[in-house]
């Protein structure tokens, strides 16, 4: 049927297809979106997102600024939440969409009152720590809503 030299250019042919198509179909692909981190106000806002779909009301949310040397602060986050809330659950959501920045969330539970602190990190500094804790006062006030 087919000789050896037409047996390889038929390869050759079909190779060189290959090639063009696979060229084609990677020059018309999306590029994959980019996250970059202008500044440290950007964080704050996803931070204040997160709170805002997790129903945390600012009344909850007390904020302090710590003076680390010259020309860095770090904010801190004290955020009261019921014993229903699952800062677990928080703490996914919010890794999840810090991983896109390359911010780590390393957290540490505090037992036994299972208080959660979480600190927003990036090239071994920590840019912003939050601390979940859980405030029993604030069970009577969901459950009269």
């Amino acid at each position: 049927m087919f000789s050896k030299k037409n047996g390889k250019k038929a390869i050759t042919v079909l190779l060189v297809l290959s090639c063009v198509v696979s060229g084609f179909i990677l020059a018309s692909s999306p590029a994959e979106k980019q996250y970059v981190l202008r500044s440290h106000s950007q964080i704050d806002s996803l931070i204040n997102l997160h709170f805002q779909e997790s129903l945390i009301e600012p009344s909850q949310i007390q904020t302090s600024t710590i003076q680390i040397d010259t020309i860095f602060t770090r904010k801190n986050y004290q955020v009261r939440v019921p014993s229903s809330f699952s800062k677990t659950v928080f703490h996914i959501y919010l890794n999840k969409d810090m991983s896109l920045y390359e911010i780590d969330t390393p957290a540490k539970v505090r037992f036994p009152s299972r208080d959660m602190h979480i600190h927003l990190y990036k090239h071994n500094t920590i840019l912003r720590t939050i601390h979940l804790t859980t405030d029993t006062d604030l069970d009577s006030l969901s459950t009269t809503e």
